[in-house]
């Protein structure tokens, strides 16, 4: 378990995001993925579009990250020595992430209030997997939205069904491809852009954030 957990994380994780971006795992793996999609559909153009949300989302989703790198630490090292080195801070580290990580924010906030939030609460500030996707696919993958600018009408409909909280129409109407960290690649803004701006494509990593 341990080899395939380490060959998932670290090399085919790395290479579908190349390829794919987060959708490979966000919208086609996930069961909160799914969930979010199917039961909180309805609620999707619920999703805070506000800069100030985008902030927090980007402070918050790394945190979790921090905090369950450290857990899944200590508890090897726990593991490893038999919990000679640090005795009960491991069980405790990982007790406190499991209720108010995984019960509460998770489940209680992330799925019971997608009619407040929206249908993405816990995958937009709290996934930790999500956290690393996005930094691979905003760096390093081949996944992107592309834009053709000039035929934007400003419309808004991208930015209403965006379940991840991305401001679609700024970008669309400066013609800039979207390489956000956030995007799980779920293709609704292009589906209900009434011109076919958007595009889902996979290319070259270079020149990705040019302008069209």
């Amino acid at each position: 378990m341990v080899f395939w957990g380490a060959a998932m994380t670290f090399i085919a994780t790395p290479i579908l995001t190349y390829f794919f971006g987060k959708r490979w795992y966000c919208s086609w793996v996930c069961g909160c993925g799914g969930l979010a999609e199917t039961l909180g559909d309805p609620f999707r153009q619920l999703s805070d579009k506000s800069l100030r949300a985008w902030k927090f989302e980007r402070y918050s989703v790394h945190l979790v990250l921090v905090f369950v790198v450290i857990t899944t630490a200590l508890l090897w090292i726990d593991s490893a020595t038999k919990g000679a080195v640090l005795g009960s801070v491991s069980s405790t580290f990982k007790s406190v992430y499991g209720f108010a990580i995984g019960a509460t924010f998770a489940g209680v906030i992330g799925v019971g209030f997608y009619p407040i939030f929206g249908s993405r609460v816990w995958c937009r500030f709290g996934c930790p997997m999500a956290a690393v996707l996005g930094i691979i696919q905003k760096y390093f993958s081949r996944f992107r939205i592309t834009v053709n600018g000039d035929q934007c009408i400003s419309c808004g409909n991208c930015s209403t069904y965006c379940e991840m909280g991305i401001d679609v129409k700024s970008y669309a109407q400066r013609g800039q491809n979207i390489i956000r960290a956030s995007c799980v690649g779920c293709g609704v803004c292009s589906a209900v852009c009434p011109r076919g701006v958007l595009k889902l494509e996979n290319g070259p990593t270079g020149g990705r954030y040019n302008l069209n």
